[in-house]
């Protein structure tokens, strides 16, 4: 066990930077990047058709295949290709340190859902949790409007000890409470560039697509809302690979500021 590794505090602009350097490195093996995303998805669905045990293992393993995906973003930049066998990297490196943070991201969840139900009277937090969703629209459910604004700012916390936990536990060898205090430690302390990445993403993710969409519905009715979405499904899958790059471009900017690539890592989770 090492000790505990030192950030940096690096200038709002960098949220934007690190968008723009995840999509190049995403671009340069665009395929790959949508086969390890398009696997870990049909993954996690097979795992989640088992009723209770399956959703609940799909929870525990999901920064167990976040390792997967640091492996691949660390293996591309050394020169290699994000082969699908690195989506399983994490089962070969400290899993037993890597579970733990699964069950943290499950009750951070939930107790935010359960603060929300204040606003809608738990309708989110059954419809989230156990599928329960009532009829007709959801969207017009009598508070779950509100009840989505404060389930997300109560998440925040922790998906920010989430974020750069397993990258700690697996690349610098920490303990899991201190990957998770020395996570939120960073992002809070770089708290504005990690708000203009959260900006842009959500440009990417949502303002544009949507567009799209509406664009298509309002030219050419329901077939062009449909149509929309097909245009923008690739967008939208593409954005999600590059938030996966991410996770790895942030975390090396922030612990491994201004070092060669080269020395990013002593101990790269195995191939």
């Amino acid at each position: 066990m090492s000790a505990p590794p030192d950030f940096a505090a690096v200038r709002a602009v960098r949220g934007w930077d690190w968008l723009v350097q995840s999509h190049a490195l995403f671009a340069r093996a665009r395929l790959y990047w949508l086969m390890l995303i398009l696997g870990y998805w049909m993954i996690t669905i097979m795992l989640t058709v088992v009723p209770i045990i399956g959703v609940a293992a799909a929870t525990l393993l999901k920064p167990v295949f976040a390792v997967g995906f640091l492996a691949a973003a660390w293996a591309q930049e050394k020169g290699e290709a994000p082969h699908m066998q690195r989506l399983f990297a994490g089962f070969r490196s400290n899993i037993r340190a890597l579970l733990p943070l699964g069950v943290v991201y499950a009750a951070g969840i939930a107790a935010a859902l359960a603060i929300s139900a204040v606003m809608d009277g738990g309708a989110l937090m059954r419809l989230v949790l156990f599928g329960e969703a009532p009829d007709g629209n959801v969207m017009e459910i009598p508070g779950i409007q509100s009840a989505m604004v404060v389930a997300a700012l109560c998440a925040v916390p922790t998906l920010l000890a989430l974020w750069f936990a397993p990258a700690l536990i697996v690349f610098q060898d920490q303990p899991t409470l201190t990957a998770l205090a020395l996570s939120l430690r960073a992002a809070l302390s770089n708290f504005a560039a990690v708000v203009i990445y959260g900006l842009s993403v959500f440009l990417f993710w949502v303002v544009i697509p949507g567009i799209i969409i509406s664009l298509s519905a309002v030219l050419f009715g329901e077939r062009g809302a449909l149509f929309g979405v097909a245009l923008a499904t690739p967008i939208t899958l593409s954005v999600v690979a590059v938030i996966h790059v991410a996770d790895y471009i942030v975390y090396r900017d922030l612990f491994h500021h201004g070092e060669a690539v080269a020395d990013a890592s002593d101990a790269p989770p195995a191939a």
